[in-house]
């Protein structure tokens, strides 16, 4: 069986149900709160190079979140110009205020 089906001529990955104990569960929703709560809002970026293949490595994990008819009707950009991610930040002060 392939691990991925044909529709209208797209590769959609085949669904692979899991079954997990109780307290294994448990143990990795656990460890996906510690992790997710470690997450910030980020207004001030950094002038180092990002390689460009992480950049897409996050772009396409951002990508398979769950959306309505699995349209993913999102756009990423990535901006590299610092005098936009300055206005960016502005205009997300701005928003806040």
């Amino acid at each position: 069986m392939e691990d991925y089906i044909l529709v209208e001529g797209f590769k959609h990955i085949r669904h692979q149900q899991q079954s997990f104990l109780e307290e294994e569960m448990i143990e990795r929703t656990k460890s996906l709160y510690n992790w997710m709560d470690k997450r910030r809002s980020v207004r001030h970026f950094s002038n180092k190079d990002i390689p460009i293949e992480v950049i897409e490595n996050i772009i396409k994990t951002a990508s398979t979140a769950p959306s309505g008819a699995h349209k993913q009707p999102w756009t990423f950009c990535v901006i590299k110009s610092a005098n936009i991610k300055k206005k960016i930040r502005e205009a997300a002060e701005e928003e806040e205020r």
